[in-house]
């Protein structure tokens, strides 16, 4: 798994043109079998009433991808973190 915004040596990721502008989600569900993950991507709006939402990406993946998701994302957030958070917010 690539832990940076550039796409490794070798791979090439093709967008259709519909999905090139992505999709928000403010909020994410996980289940998970013996077998597999899956993480529904959802964006909810809030009201005085509560919280109403829909799923814009339902994605399933395999127990050996959730540890490299996670890797990858630990590794993005230590970068990014350095460069966006102030010292003080960073290192508690």
């Amino acid at each position: 798994m690539d832990n940076n915004n550039e796409q490794s040596p070798g791979l090439n990721l093709h967008l259709d043109l519909k999905d090139v502008g992505g999709v928000w989600a403010n909020f994410a569900a996980i289940k998970h079998s013996d077998y597999e993950f899956t993480i529904d991507f959802a964006r909810l709006d809030f009201s005085p009433e509560g919280a109403n939402g829909v799923v814009v990406s339902r994605v399933n993946i395999s127990p050996l991808f959730v540890l490299q998701l996670i890797e990858a994302l630990e590794t993005n957030w230590a970068e990014y973190s350095k460069k966006a958070m102030p010292p003080e917010v960073r290192d508690n």
